[in-house]
């Protein structure tokens, strides 16, 4: 199989490949990770410019990066030639099988997908309530939808029903990119609202409007969940500045047993509607995930799991 190919020559099959594939992925996934590869393929043009084979740059690659880092440009690399190959603007793909035989050990750390218990929430909320105020609704609400945080942060009046009995869930707001995209499994939901997520919303409304009368196209481009500022909520600084060190001084004070991130909320969510005996097929719609992840990531092991005496 022919190799044979150039840092200069693999950038302008990557800028070609990145222009067909714009259509038809999320905004994010060209602004963040596409980017990634992008600056790759300079810093080899810049420091390797005689590299003259697809082997020779996984070398550099690997010399240069984690193994992990590298076997994802490979495979990125990988569908470019595959599309030029396609396209007619190389013969053949000199990176086909450059991954094949990489293998990978799937290694996730135990609290990956572990959810606080129902107790901890309530923990975690009334910290909230008490030392951070603002911060408590958003809290709240990851902890009443399971909703992504770019998909919370993305949501606006506009996308609650009249009388707040249900909510559109169909978009994203990554907060490094700022671009409004579809969900991340570009599934949506009308995520019906108990009676403890109404009572929230009519609180922020309360709070938007002044008002207890909902009009929802007085407001309908406001976000429901707002920064400090009143623009959207930045989730990664909220992650840090706040989230972080309050649930940590709960782990100290022993009121939560295990630090986990914001994201875990939806980890929670999940969890408490499996062991409520939630229809998976349900949870799926509710959540816009599918039945496997479920199983497979989201549905944690209760940590009060008892081995019988035998």
């Amino acid at each position: 199989m022919d190799r044979q190919i150039t840092p200069n020559e693999l950038w302008h099959i990557w800028l070609a490949y990145v222009e067909y594939k714009t259509p038809y992925v999320a905004p994010s996934t060209v602004v963040r990770d596409y980017a990634k590869f992008e600056k790759r393929i300079l810093k080899m043009m810049k420091e390797r410019s005689d590299i003259n084979d697809a082997r020779e740059m996984r070398t550099w690659l690997l010399d240069n990066f984690a193994l992990e880092t590298t076997r994802r440009t490979i495979q990125q690399f990988n569908a470019a030639c595959k599309f030029a190959v396609t396209m007619g603007d190389l013969p053949s793909n000199p990176f086909d099988g450059l991954t094949r035989y990489w293998g990978k050990r799937r290694q996730v750390a135990e609290d990956n997908y572990t959810a606080f218990t129902p107790d901890e929430r309530v923990a975690i909320i009334s910290a909230f309530e008490r030392d951070h105020p603002f911060y408590a609704p958003w809290v709240k609400f990851l902890f009443l939808t399971g909703c992504r945080p770019e998909e919370a942060s993305a949501l606006k009046w506009g996308d609650v029903a009249s009388d707040f009995s249900e909510i559109l869930i169909n978009k994203a707001l990554p907060v490094d990119t700022r671009i409004e995209q579809p969900t991340k499994t570009y599934r949506s939901t009308r995520f019906p609202c108990n009676s403890q997520l109404k009572e929230l919303l009519r609180e922020l409304w309360r709070q938007e409007s002044g008002s207890e009368f909902f009009d929802r196209d007085y407001l309908t481009d406001r976000w429901l969940l707002s920064s400090v500022k009143g623009g959207p909520f930045d989730y990664k600084n909220f992650q840090s500045r706040y989230w972080k060190p309050t649930v940590e001084k709960l782990v100290s004070d022993r009121k939560v047993a295990f630090y986990f991130s914001e994201y875990h909320a939806r980890h929670t969510f999940i969890t408490e509607l499996v062991k409520r005996g939630l229809d998976e097929q349900d949870i799926s719609y509710l959540c816009r995930t599918s039945v496997a992840m479920i199983q497979r990531c989201y549905a944690s092991q209760s940590r009060q799991v008892s081995v019988p005496e035998f």
